[in-house]
């Protein structure tokens, strides 16, 4: 990682007379293990110990002596020189895993470095504060001053408890992240294990220089210190009450929802005119059964998706359509019984839909948006949220499907908090399986405007029943819509429970 240091300063009086400019040079070299161990958490490229944003430069900036000590005329000049020089090295945040050592429970400004941190912050350089590690209810300074950001430490991304060494607070502390026993560099080659709110705050600091340069990609612009707190709230919750309070609801960073509310801020990207050619396909299977077989399709896609629901109920052991090995004129599909029973099953006739993945505009104006995710989360672990790229007036009707077999367990899919803007999915396992470690599978979803139109010369509904359909069978009315016999295609759209 050392040849990926753009620049280093050391600041640090040695001693300290007064002067703190008496020990000023280019040479930071770590004496102590701290520097290099939250270094290599934020931009480790170590295939063992990647850091959060591996192969990015680093500035170090040395303000700390070899006997662990630092003053706050220090940390000015350092401060002072990324405000010199952060035009020229693009610098995106300031990472300081230090603190005074005290406690506040209300925002602080108070030293010499408050004007300093405000002059960051303004210029969308976003400083980055550990908030101590004394087990208190408040959080240290800098981690106070109301423009850096204040990291608390959790134990895990899995347990999302509160570690007990770290201050934390409702109202001072804008993000949680892991900071508990966390494997990365010494300063002589090698790694060592640290814990401390040092440790959690590289992590953030680096996902925050991230995020900016998806900002500058996505919306031509990076963003201010007020919108990334506010995105730091797309976050995870706490799993684990604290020992101050029983409803403590605290902002674990969750990247990917990060990423994901930035693409959202980002404007709608435009649909496609009026295609011309073919992105669609409807087709009818009377046949299926627990034997694989392969649909060959009119028209060669370039990047489709297969929906192939619903059965009908030849049957009545449960049974879901399984689609494989999709290629741009063809998949497979067969049928999947829990496996509780014994796997087969009698022909069932079921419509399948082939999408060319996209945002596309059909004749009448409707709006389709189709895209893929790839995921491990279940209905127990957790949900996956999709952002539309597609502005749709209202909710659109969702459609989704599992597209691979990666596990050949038993799976489907279920969805939650249908919007405007996105929606929630997630795989749901059979119960006897909700205990077992579940493979990543891609899922495949549609979003369509409500309401009747026409495709391609055909009429199309596009609609949902409302919450009332149960264990007894549902009527849907479809009006005058359709001279003939239509297709028809469905899901679970909600997730009243959640198991």
């Amino acid at each position: 990682m050392s040849d990926r240091i753009a620049a280093q300063s050391d600041f640090a009086s040695k001693p300290y007379n007064g002067n703190p400019e008496n020990n000023d040079d280019d040479d930071a070299s770590d004496t102590n293990g701290h520097g290099s161990h939250v270094a290599s958490i934020a931009a480790s490229s170590d295939p063992n110990y990647p850091g959060i944003a591996p192969g990015a430069d680093i500035i170090v900036l040395k303000i700390f002596d070899s006997n662990n000590s630092g003053n706050f005329l220090d940390i000015e000049q350092a401060l002072q020189w990324v405000l010199a020089n952060y035009q020229e090295y693009n610098i995106a945040s300031v990472n300081m895993s230090l603190s005074t050592g005290g406690n506040h429970v209300n925002p602080t400004n108070f030293g010499i470095i408050g004007d300093e941190l405000q002059q960051l912050a303004a210029a969308n350089v976003i400083p980055v504060s550990a908030a101590g590690n004394t087990g208190k209810f408040g959080v240290s300074y800098p981690a106070a001053n109301p423009y850096s950001l204040a990291v608390s430490s959790i134990d895990d991304y899995t347990n999302r408890k509160i570690s007990s060494f770290s201050q934390h607070h409702p109202d001072l502390t804008d993000v949680f992240a892991d900071g508990q026993g966390i494997r990365a560099a010494n300063q002589n080659g090698g790694t060592t294990v640290k814990s401390g709110t040092s440790m959690a705050a590289p992590v953030v600091s680096r996902a925050i220089a991230v995020a900016q340069q998806l900002a500058e990609q996505e919306l031509g612009r990076r963003l201010t210190f007020d919108e990334i707190k506010t995105l730091l709230a797309q976050r995870d919750d706490l799993l684990a009450p604290t020992k101050y309070e029983d409803d403590y609801q605290g902002k674990v960073l969750n990247i990917d929802n990060l990423g994901n509310a930035i693409l959202a801020m980002a404007p709608s990207k435009p649909p496609q005119p009026p295609f011309s050619g073919v992105i669609a396909q409807v087709g009818r299977i009377s046949d299926l059964n627990h034997n694989n077989q392969t649909i060959l399709l009119d028209h060669t896609f370039t990047d489709p998706v297969i929906f192939a629901h619903t059965l009908s109920f030849n049957n009545g052991d449960p049974s879901i359509p399984r689609i494989t090995d999709i290629q741009g004129g063809e998949f497979s599909l067969k049928l999947q019984e829990p496996e509780n029973l014994d796997g087969t099953h009698i022909n069932e006739s079921l419509s399948f839909l082939a999408l060319e993945k996209g945002i596309w505009e059909l004749s009448d104006g409707t709006i389709i948006e189709v895209g893929t995710t790839t995921t491990d989360a279940t209905t127990k672990s957790g949900w996956e949220s999709i952002t539309f790229n597609h502005d749709f007036a209202n909710t659109p009707i969702v459609l989704t499907q599992v597209q691979t077999y990666n596990d050949p367990s038993f799976v489907r899919t279920r969805q939650n908090n249908i919007s405007k803007n996105g929606f929630e999915v997630a795989l749901e396992e059979q119960e006897l399986n909700l205990n077992n470690t579940r493979g990543s599978e891609t899922i495949a979803w549609m979003a369509i405007s409500s309401g009747t139109g026409e495709w391609d010369g055909n009429a199309f509904m596009a609609g949902n029943t409302g919450e009332q359909v149960t264990d007894n069978w549902h009527t849907i009315d479809f009006g005058n819509t359709f001279n003939n016999l239509p297709q028809l295609f469905g899901n679970i759209a909600s997730a009243a429970w959640r198991k």
